[in-house]
């Protein structure tokens, strides 16, 4: 099976707009008892204007139009690591995580 999420975290359709939600991921249902998860992000997050798949960025009640790119991959990743930890025995599933993409040029 393979699963496309650039975030790790959800992005949610509302009247305001597509939110990022750095503390949420209902979509992490799917990776439940699947025995190898390979997790890579990073790549995604500094995406900008046309290319930016979200209108706001959400943490708790909180909504910002923008914040430090590096800030909000911290805060999804911190999302992400806890949802693995509660969510996956370690003797069933195998995670791995790729967080920068190495240099295409060489």
């Amino acid at each position: 099976m393979f699963s496309r999420n650039a975030f790790l975290v959800d992005i949610i359709a509302t009247k305001a707009g597509r939110v990022l939600k750095l503390d949420s991921i209902e979509s992490g249902k799917m990776w439940k008892g699947i025995d190898f998860l390979i997790f890579n992000t990073w790549h995604w997050w500094l995406h900008s204007g046309r290319k930016q798949p979200w209108d706001l960025i959400q943490e708790g009640n909180r909504k910002y139009k923008d914040m430090d790119r590096l800030v909000a991959y911290k805060k999804g990743l911190n999302t992400w690591a806890r949802w693995i930890d509660t969510n996956l025995d370690p003797k069933k599933s195998r995670v791995f995580f790729q967080g920068v993409s190495p240099d295409h040029n060489k």
